[in-house]
């Protein structure tokens, strides 16, 4: 028989666990306390008895347990939700149109008067510190104003002269143009040329031998003077052209008078 501890249980919720008495629940010191209480043995046959009579059924059996179905969920349906609506793209907008409509499009601004117009001209040569340039020349003289000599630059001659010696130093700058690009170009990588001074005086010298010739100075002479006679012309047909629509306005004016 299995050893049991005593049930007692003191008055100060204290359990007592001495081993059981022989037969009984209880311990020696408290059995007197329990006279004609139940063996052990009768217990176990009373509980026995009680077992085999509830056994007539096997759901009435405190240890049956029921077979459980455990139904095995199908998978649901993937939920599909609906597609939101897709809206079309709007179109770019039309940038001429809006800047038409916010009135700070080109054909909102108001045009220039003659006056103005000749005024901005003058004022961009003097800015730069040059004659005006053959459109500067017939808006001016178109307008109704002086073009001095001044405003109009070189003479023939001089225009002819000073394009021959732009061609000539054109010439001479060509064999210095190699050796600037390489010496910008290792500055830039941070490499410098290796030889320095006596590679580039090389590579000036092999280059200069070959184009300063007499015929290739003819060539570019005669083309810078060929151009600076292309560029009086230009200058001289503007103001030519700006004196004739000055006049054939005033013509058109009093005859509207008339």
């Amino acid at each position: 028989m299995e050893t049991i501890n005593c049930k007692h249980v003191e008055p100060n919720g204290k359990v007592c666990r001495r081993v059981a008495f022989r037969n009984l629940f209880y311990c020696y010191a408290h059995r007197h306390l329990y006279l004609g209480g139940e063996t052990r043995t009768e217990y176990e046959k009373r509980r026995k008895t009680l077992s085999e009579g509830r056994k007539t059924l096997p759901e009435e059996d405190p240890d049956y347990e029921p077979p459980i179905m455990k139904a095995m969920l199908e998978d649901p349906e993937p939920r599909t939700d609906p597609e939101p609506e897709q809206e079309p793209r709007p179109l770019p907008p039309d940038w001429d149109e809006l800047q038409e409509e916010g009135g700070w499009w080109d054909t909102a601004l108001v045009d220039p008067t003659p006056e103005e117009m000749k005024k901005e001209a003058l004022a961009n040569a003097e800015v730069a510190k040059r004659s005006l340039k053959a459109e500067e020349i017939y808006t001016v003289a178109s307008l109704g104003g002086e073009v001095t000599d001044e405003m109009f630059g070189r003479d023939f001659q001089s225009s002819i002269v000073m394009g021959g010696i732009t061609g000539a130093g054109i010439l001479l700058a060509i064999p210095f143009l190699p050796v600037i690009a390489l010496v910008i170009l290792g500055a830039a990588v941070n490499a410098p040329m290796q030889g320095g001074g006596d590679v580039a005086t090389d590579m000036i010298s092999s280059i200069s031998e070959g184009l300063w010739k007499p015929h290739i100075f003819a060539i570019f002479i005669l083309g810078g003077s060929f151009l600076g006679f292309g560029d009086h012309r230009k200058r001289t047909e503007a103001l030519a052209r700006g004196y004739a629509d000055l006049e054939e306005a005033a013509e058109s004016e009093e005859n509207h008078l008339v």
